[in-house]
């Protein structure tokens, strides 16, 4: 439909050992493209920049000295299991309430115990949501577009040279491509993409290692865009020195999921802004 490579070719050749987190998900999400069928039609209007998603980051960076992407996640490949059975709306709830300006909810059922389905129910408290997948096929931009998601996360470690027809077939379908970055080789990538949200991952996706990226260089490859630190978010102080230290948006994940009051980890943050 959209001219995009093959899904097998592009999870077989990324390099990655077969024992790597991210290859193992990969190959299972190879698998789940198979339940998805044949992707239906762009039903959305062509994305008309920006959207939703970054202009509710863009509008509480100005606010606020920085916004925060909640995610609802349950479990992860490093971690299995660590808060399945919690209540998405409730959970998502509590994030409003304490300020998030966007979510991002996993799609990915094996390793990480998400669902379209969760992005659909999450439609109820009517913010901007990002389909935090793995993609690598149209059917999954189809079913982050038919589940009402804002926005997608475009992996370029995963998608390389192919990055840019990625995001162009999301916009197809009225989708704001986030692309993530692991290192600053991956930036080419992006910037062939004219990406505006740029993410980088603090983990490294093969062994799911913690390091400390910094933005200032990615500032100037991308001197417009929103940047936003991924993961390794322990505390709030944690969330507070990424934005201090020139990040536009943070993405916290499972500090939000464990805590026992996710709306107070959340004020504290934007708290620790003023």
């Amino acid at each position: 439909m959209s001219g995009l490579p093959d899904p097998a070719g592009l999870v077989h050749g990324t390099g990655l050992g077969s024992r790597s987190h991210l290859q193992r998900v990969l190959v299972s999400e190879l698998a789940r493209l198979a339940t998805l069928g044949s992707p239906a039609a762009p039903s959305r209007a062509r994305l008309a920049e920006p959207g939703p998603f970054e202009a509710a980051l863009r509008r509480e960076a100005r606010a606020r000295g920085g916004a925060v992407i909640a995610e609802f996640k349950q479990a992860s490949p490093s971690l299995g299991p660590f808060a399945v059975g919690t209540p998405l709306l409730a959970q998502l709830q509590a994030y409003l309430e304490g300020g998030a300006a966007a979510f991002s909810i996993l799609a990915e059922p094996a390793y990480f115990k998400g669902s379209a389905d969760q992005l659909r129910a999450a439609s109820a408290l009517q913010q901007p949501r990002l389909y935090k997948g793995f993609v690598v096929a149209e059917a999954q931009l189809a079913e982050a577009e038919a589940c009402g998601a804002a926005a997608v996360l475009l992996i370029a470690r995963v998608l390389k040279e192919h990055t840019a027809a990625f995001s162009e077939a999301a916009r197809a379908r009225g989708l704001e491509p986030l692309v993530e970055l692991h290192d600053m080789t991956e930036v080419g990538f992006a910037q062939e993409a004219g990406a505006r949200l740029v993410g980088i991952n603090a983990r490294d996706l093969s062994t799911f290692n913690l390091g400390v990226p910094t933005a200032e260089p990615l500032r100037r490859a991308f001197p417009e865009a929103v940047l936003i630190r991924e993961s390794g978010l322990a505390t709030p102080e944690d969330a507070c020195a990424a934005l201090r230290a020139g990040f536009d948006a943070v993405l916290i994940g499972e500090a939000l999921m464990r805590s026992p009051d996710p709306r107070d980890f959340l004020s504290r943050i934007l708290a620790g802004l003023r």
